[in-house]
């Protein structure tokens, strides 16, 4: 059953989303709306621009909002049960996992399917008043948040904003102030990929300020962290040093037990990898150098696209260090995973790599390399890489 046919028009367009909604019914809509622009009309996904002054919007409405949402009568209520939130909660655990270890073009489609079948139908009918009805949007809201995620992951970066800042309407809605840190912090992370550093440490800022005494200590780590990453990107070292260190603080205080699921990934490897990636972008390749291999040592298995990304940030310090040759074989174990992974992020840190590598050009083993790269890595379909995108 289509939210059309139960009074719910969702207008398909490529506008569709961006707005912060002031009812969450209307998120809800535009929910409907996107998703609808991914699995039918696919030619309409690519062209999406990224809106940066709709993350500020968002920002201003967190900050300046209240708490309090309007009672939502929901058309035709049904009986939500602790079994429908489930079924979200482990949808959104086993497309995680697809996306950590396959990269984020595995289950793009598949989030959006079960979003489509088996939420779309539902969610008008529920109301975030209800406790298991707020339950419900809680889990919905960490489903979208994946789809925005693997969105960013494929390159979709205007379909990636729009499911995000309805993940985040529908956490609010739900009154999960830790949740809507998340993903502001992951519009953060997108904002810094795609060059709009200022908006990222303010999106990140936002994140600490207004889930400060609600997330965990885990989350709040991360939130300093997004905001670490977007300052070395401006190269402010001082202020860089201070957004790690408190990163480091909380971090030293999660207790896993206490997160909520959708924070669990960030564990010391990963916080790790937040070091080596600020120190890069600093131009401090012996720290960068030492993060990034305690991040690999650490990880676990199943985070092998972070594992990538950590090799080529550990490629690169190698590279700053004049060790080309450790360089260019750590860069090569990247180029073989990114073969198999879908992942665009991943092929733009090749990218990324392979620029810092003009002044060794005429290198035998420089155009060893790029032949390996040509052999390993599919010319078809080649995403739009962030060295595009920034430029």
């Amino acid at each position: 059953m289509s939210l059309d046919e139960i009074g719910y028009e969702a207008p398909a367009t490529p506008e569709a989303g961006l707005e912060y909604p002031e009812q969450v019914a209307e998120s809800v809509l535009a929910l409907g709306a996107i998703t609808d622009l991914e699995l039918r009309m696919p030619n309409q996904v690519a062209p999406l621009a990224v809106v940066p002054e709709a993350w500020s919007g968002v920002v201003l409405r967190w900050l300046m909002d209240g708490d309090a949402e309007e009672p939502r009568l929901p058309i035709e209520p049904r009986s939500i049960t602790a079994i429908d939130v489930e079924a979200v909660r482990e949808a959104t655990r086993m497309f995680s996992n697809f996306d950590y270890k396959y990269g984020g073009g595995r289950p793009k489609s598949l989030v959006a399917s079960f979003l489509d079948s088996e939420v779309l139908p539902n969610i008008p009918r529920v109301s975030p008043d209800d406790p298991v009805g707020r339950e419900y949007f809680r889990e919905v809201a960490a489903l979208t948040r994946l789809a925005g995620w693997t969105a960013y992951d494929t390159g979709a970066h205007g379909l990636a904003q729009r499911y995000l800042m309805q993940a985040f309407r529908l956490a609010k809605a739900a009154g999960d102030k830790a949740l809507c840190g998340r993903i502001l912090a992951g519009m953060s992370h997108q904002a810094n990929f795609l060059g709009h550093y200022q908006r990222a440490a303010d999106l990140a800022r936002a994140a600490y300020k207004g889930a400060n005494g609600y997330a965990t200590p885990t989350a709040m780590a991360l939130f300093h962290a997004m905001e670490a990453r977007a300052l070395a990107s401006m190269g402010k070292d001082a202020d860089t040093s201070a957004a790690l260190l408190t990163a480091e603080r909380w971090h030293a205080q999660r207790d896993v037990g206490n997160d909520p699921e959708w924070i669990h990934y960030f564990d010391e490897a990963e916080l790790h990898a937040e070091f080596a990636h600020s120190f890069r972008d600093l131009g401090k390749a012996d720290l960068a150098h030492y993060h990034a291999e305690a991040s690999v040592r650490e990880a676990g298995d199943v985070y092998v696209r972070s594992v990538s990304f950590v090799n080529t940030v550990l490629a690169t310090a190698h590279l700053q260090n004049g060790d080309l040759e450790q360089a260019l074989g750590i860069a090569k174990s990247v180029v073989e995973t990114a073969g198999q992974l879908k992942s665009f992020r991943v092929v733009s840190y090749l990218d990324e790599f392979r620029a810092r590598l003009a002044s060794y050009s005429k290198e035998p083993l420089v155009r060893e390399f790029f032949d390996f790269v040509a052999l390993h890595l599919p010319s078809e379909g080649t995403p739009v890489t962030r060295s595009l995108i920034v430029a």
